[in-house]
């Protein structure tokens, strides 16, 4: 990642001001698949609290994905970058710590994400920039993500054992996407509140109903859409009680199609697993579901905000559609996933009628009642 540093003229040194800005931009274009477009929709404040938050979860997520860390060497980093965010000053020396923590391998590693995690005396900093209206929720945020990722690295390592990482239960599901993907909802709303006065506490107590759905809305659908890439990591999201209700010991005897059997036999299989993916999608178009009335709260002449909104959850609905009930998962050659063209459309549409709840509320109907009618 050298590259981005010489390409902004700027040495492994403690990166000032204006610099540090521009390797906060440049870096976020590199660990970021697509939300790096909906960031760089806003503007001002709201665009820069927005950054920083996404590149201070993303440090704590490459903590929780490294697959060759022990799960108590997780907690302890994430304890680590957590300990930073807990006073308005983040001190150097917390900082310092995390740094001088993480493996040794990565300093040696051109990946992105690792390059991130040693520059955060270069990213936390900034946060000092915002006012504390904007920088508070930015610290809490990132603290109780800290902890629910801890909490399940060691989960998941103890799982691992038996071979599988699964959840067991619908709430434990719930659990998981609220500590990777819920919270942010609920930054988003403090954030968005800060931004303008024209959230007031009444709308913005409407809102607090509704902004963990939108984070859940986009995780599950993720996971519905990633389900046969995680199994080669022998992970599988999807509950143990749904599996069984549809005859399967474990969620991952999902992915061990019977071999020389009778076609019934095997017609039977596909379509009990069908049928666990339907309730897994289903769950996800109610979390749209909210996930459109939320963003139907933000006020209309908010544009910005309302398109950082709209562009992922017509993402995540037009994914729905293309996945319909789940069974073509598991036949898929390749991952389903909507294309570039169509990722274009959402983004020139939503461009025109962002200010139309009609026009959402019509346009998200029409996506789900394709998939519910057919």
């Amino acid at each position: 990642m050298a590259n981005i540093l010489d390409s902004l003229g700027m040495g492994e040194d403690v990166l000032e001001g204006k610099k540090a800005w521009l390797y906060a931009e440049e870096i976020l274009l590199h660990v970021s698949r697509t939300f790096a477009l909906n960031i760089n929709v806003l503007k001002g404040r709201l665009h820069r609290s927005i950054l920083l938050a996404y590149l201070y979860l993303r440090i704590a997520d490459t903590v929780e994905d490294d697959p060759d860390m022990k799960a108590s060497e997780k907690e302890v980093l994430l304890g680590k970058f957590a300990d930073i965010f807990r006073t308005a000053d983040l001190p150097d020396g917390a900082i310092a710590a995390f740094e001088d923590a993480l493996p040794e391998s990565w300093r040696k590693s051109d990946h992105p994400y690792m390059n991130l995690c040693l520059h955060t005396h270069v990213v936390v900093p900034l946060l000092k920039e915002l006012p504390e209206v904007y920088a508070a929720p930015v610290r809490a945020v990132t603290i109780e993500m800290c902890h629910g990722m801890a909490k399940f690295a060691l989960r998941q390592e103890a799982a691992l054992f038996s071979g599988w990482f699964t959840l067991e239960s619908v709430a434990d599901l719930d659990e998981y996407c609220y500590y990777v993907a819920g919270i942010v909802g609920k930054l988003l709303t403090n954030l968005f509140a800060a931004d303008t006065c024209l959230i007031g506490d009444a709308r913005k107590a409407e809102m607090q109903k509704l902004d963990v759905s939108f984070g859940l809305a986009l995780q599950v659908a993720n996971i519905v859409k990633d389900c046969m890439e995680d199994s080669t990591r022998r992970v599988c999201f999807v509950p143990e009680e749904i599996c069984r209700r549809h005859g399967f010991e474990h969620s991952y005897d999902m992915f061990n199609l019977p071999v020389g059997v009778a076609d019934e036999v095997r017609a039977d299989f596909e379509a009990r697993r069908a049928a666990v993916m339907e309730e897994l999608v289903k769950k996800a178009w109610g979390h749209l579901d909210d996930a459109i009335a939320y963003t139907k709260l933000v006020p209309n002449v908010k544009m910005r905000t309302r398109l950082f909104c709209l562009w992922p959850l017509f993402m995540a609905a037009e994914n729905m559609k293309l996945i319909g009930d789940g069974s073509g998962l598991f036949a898929a050659d390749k991952k389903m996933k909507i294309t570039r063209d169509t990722v274009k459309r959402i983004v020139k549409s939503t461009s025109m009628h962002f200010y139309s709840d009609r026009w959402i509320e019509k346009t998200y109907l029409q996506l789900k009642k394709g998939v519910m009618s057919s």
